[in-house]
């Protein structure tokens, strides 16, 4: 199983999904970030110790449970897994409240935000992608795919305006 891969490590912000690497990280110029990604939830990603919020997207929060899925581990498991042992690389725009950069990340080519909102496991925040992956959240929601294909997807967003 793939998750067999991933070691779970206990941190002040919940479980972290984490692979060992064989290979050091890299750092390219300031506004790139490349290396091998440790997965925080699935949203968030660590390289070279810099934490990355990912741009124009949202995943569940740690403690979203739907039924007996914990959402919020379901999303960092589909994550890392689509990572896999690939460098992951960011461009970086700046960063948020939290001191996190901000990034637009892919893995192998593609984009990691509009991978985790066409399999279902986040959504779209026009506020910051302008619409982005508005087309992959629709689609992900008739295909009934990830949160979309559970009973309580509305409950997972709390107070947050995707609008």
């Amino acid at each position: 199983m793939r998750h067999m891969q991933s070691i779970f490590v206990l941190a002040a912000i919940g479980v972290a999904a984490c692979r060992p690497s064989t290979t050091e990280l890299t750092q390219g110029s300031e506004d790139q970030l490349a290396g091998t990604a440790s997965v925080i939830d699935g949203d968030t990603i660590e390289i070279h110790g810099e934490r990355i919020r990912l741009d124009g997207f949202d995943s569940p929060e740690r403690g979203s449970i739907c039924g007996s899925v914990n959402v919020y581990k379901k999303a960092a498991f589909v994550l890392s897994d689509f990572i896999g042992q690939r460098t992951v690389i960011c461009d970086i725009s700046g960063k948020d409240r939290y001191d996190r950069k901000i990034g637009n990340c892919e893995a192998g080519g593609k984009s990691l935000a509009e991978f985790m909102v066409s399999e279902g496991w986040a959504r779209d925040w026009p506020r910051y992608s302008h619409g982005a992956y508005a087309d992959e959240e629709r689609q992900a929601r008739n295909a009934r795919r990830g949160i979309w294909g559970l009973d309580c997807p509305a409950d997972l967003w709390g107070d947050r305006n995707y609008d």
